[in-house]
């Protein structure tokens, strides 16, 4: 390797709705440690997804993003441009089967179109499948990246030089902003459509820029440098003869060349959807280190499409290009009716994270219940009995190999998972589920923790339970019509319980204090947990019906509610969990985890 390349990168997204069956967006993926991103290099990508379905705009997101990242970098192949199929075939078979809640009944009605490039040292590899546009942009004229068509994958390889630009972008948005055009006007993100994106990459020798440097991508300068090209072609056309005249394994690489003259395309598969062309093949390349020198200039040639591309005349480059910073979206008419009273109650619109769906593991999974212990997230679905765990960095839920059917009540107790199920309490260390400890409690409903004490709810009864070497001793604690059919228990000294009715009561030492929930603007009614901790500062209660995370403090009164932007919905909202520390809510939200975090709403 001459010289180590880095590339400014410009990302023009549209706005996008929570839903949509049809929208475009950028990714730029770089690996954890440095150390891999100098060996793999780093994965530009603008994609688009089409169809009937409704996908969740920001959870597809993630998903292929993690996707091509795990597949990408953690694969052992030496080619790549075969990681990268590899990648975008495990992308495509769990995308195309998410839709809003559920899988879609049509997942082959759905398309997914990507571009996608890895710049590897000073080589640039280029991959692509359905209808996507590729640029290259040298000594100030652009023209299509020349691939070759394999199947359903397009692909191409090439040295980049310094200065060179090359755009990957959406089908709809070429239509729009032809590269001319793009070259020579500013584009407004908030006046795109959800299916157009695009991304720039200027490639330069070992230079460090911030996120906030605007970008020159100096086309002015570029457009006076296409005197060399003549000299180049007939270097290139010399070398090419020479193949042809070398030891029979050079053929290889000339029967390489006429196949590409014979179905080169653009990186725009546009055929991939006829029936006869629906067929996955892979090649590898292997650089014959006899013919290095031919091959380094005929990658020139491929990349730069010198041969078989009709000229594009240099752009009158009048401005920069330049990406206006986007601006509030243009919200509905009746936003202002419903955020009215936001201040005066508190109210936190938020947009959570999208941690995971735990569809992508198990298609029929139906968690309800979800709880934070030692660094994992640990959720129940009680008709299946199957216990799903991740790691809180990163984010990815397995089936535990042991079931639990109708198990209920998921809590933390001491760095281990508890639960109830067929009249007994299990726990198990989650990083050892072999752990497992069992003890009979008949007829409990629901439980909690609190110190070395176990406390759970029977009929009208509160009992409190000591482990008392392999069993666990019941003392009954209290006793009122307000624990019969009570909907969540938490314990911080005090005992916080929802009663059958949604009213958060407050007991203490058996006794029933004054407490009042103070500064809603609705009741508890469909409120359905309650958590808090002794080492907690306030107090969380879950409210689905009115899709909402209120925080109270320790005397009733209102700090804050969490809720969604106008134009979302958390209509499906199951259960909750709190860190430890209180810096992180995890929402379960139908089979899909979404995160807030609270320190950066302070």
């Amino acid at each position: 390797m001459k010289k180590k390349l880095t590339a400014k990168i410009q990302e023009i997204n549209p706005p996008l709705q929570q839903f949509a069956t049809s929208f475009a967006k950028c990714l730029v993926i770089e690996p954890e440690s440095k150390e891999l991103l100098l060996k793999k290099g780093g994965i530009y990508a603008v994609y688009e997804i089409t169809g009937a379905a409704n996908f969740d705009t920001a959870l597809t997101d993630r998903v292929l993003r993690d996707i091509l990242h795990n597949s990408y970098y953690q694969s052992d192949n030496i080619s790549p441009i075969q990681s990268l199929e590899k990648a975008i075939v495990e992308a495509k078979e769990k995308i195309l089967q998410l839709s809003n809640d559920a899988l879609s009944a049509e997942p082959t009605g759905v398309q997914l179109n990507v571009t996608a490039g890895v710049l590897w040292g000073n080589v640039f590899y280029a991959v692509g499948v359905g209808d996507a546009d590729s640029y290259l942009m040298r000594d100030g004229t652009v023209k299509p990246i020349e691939a070759v068509s394999e199947g359903t994958f397009a692909a191409a390889s090439g040295i980049v030089k310094d200065e060179d630009v090359v755009i990957l972008c959406s089908r709809q948005f070429t239509k729009n902003y032809p590269p001319q055009r793009l070259l020579s006007t500013r584009i407004a993100e908030q006046n795109l459509k959800e299916n157009e994106a695009c991304v720039l990459l200027k490639f330069i020798i070992d230079t460090s820029f911030t996120e906030d440097e605007v970008i020159d991508f100096g086309l002015e300068k570029q457009a006076s440098r296409n005197r060399k090209r003549e000299q180049v072609e007939k270097i290139i056309l010399g070398a090419r003869k020479s193949v042809e005249k070398a030891a029979p394994l050079a053929k290889k690489v000339t029967g390489l060349f006429a196949k590409k003259k014979q179905t080169t395309t653009r990186i725009d598969t546009s055929g991939v959807n006829k029936k006869e062309g629906i067929k996955l093949t892979k090649k590898v390349v292997f650089l014959l280190p006899v013919l290095g020198l031919v091959l380094v200039t005929a990658l020139v040639w491929q990349l730069a499409g010198k041969k078989s591309s009709p000229e594009v005349p240099a752009p009158q480059v009048q401005n920069e290009v330049s990406v206006e910073t986007t601006p509030p979206r243009e919200q509905p008419v009746d936003v202002a009716e419903i955020t009215k009273d936001d201040g005066q109650y508190k109210v936190l619109r938020v947009t959570p994270e999208i941690f995971y769906d735990i569809k992508i593991t198990d298609q029929a999974a139906e968690p309800k219940e979800i709880v934070s212990v030692a660094g994992y997230l640990i959720a129940g679905d009680p008709v299946s009995g199957k216990i799903y765990k991740s790691a809180t960095d990163p984010a990815k839920f397995e089936a535990e190999a042991t079931t639990y059917p109708g198990l209920s009540s998921l809590i933390a107790l001491n760095g281990r998972v508890g639960f109830l199920q067929n009249n007994k309490f299990h726990s198990y260390t989650p990083s050892n589920p072999a752990d497992l400890t069992s003890f009979d409690m008949p007829g409990v409903e629901i439980i909690n923790t609190y110190s070395d004490y176990l406390y759970g709810i029977t009929a009208d009864k509160l009992n409190r339970y000591e482990k008392d070497g392999t069993q666990y001793s019941e003392t009954l604690w209290g006793q009122s019509a307000e624990f019969q059919n009570a909907r969540s228990l938490s314990v911080a000294y005090s005992i916080y319980l929802l009663t059958s009715n949604g009213e958060l009561t407050k007991h203490t030492s058996g006794n029933k204090n004054t407490f009042e929930v103070k500064g809603l603007n609705k009741d508890l009614g469909g409120a359905t947990k309650v958590i808090t901790d002794i080492d907690f500062d306030n107090i969380y209660v879950l409210d689905p019906a009115n899709q909402r995370v209120i925080v109270l403090d320790t005397e009733g009164n209102l700090v804050k509610q969490y809720t969604h932007e106008p134009q979302a919905s958390w209509d499906s909202l199951r259960d909750m969990t709190v860190t430890s520390d209180e810096s992180t809510i995890y929402l379960l939200n139908g089979s899909k985890v979404m995160t807030i975090s609270m320190e950066s709403q302070n």
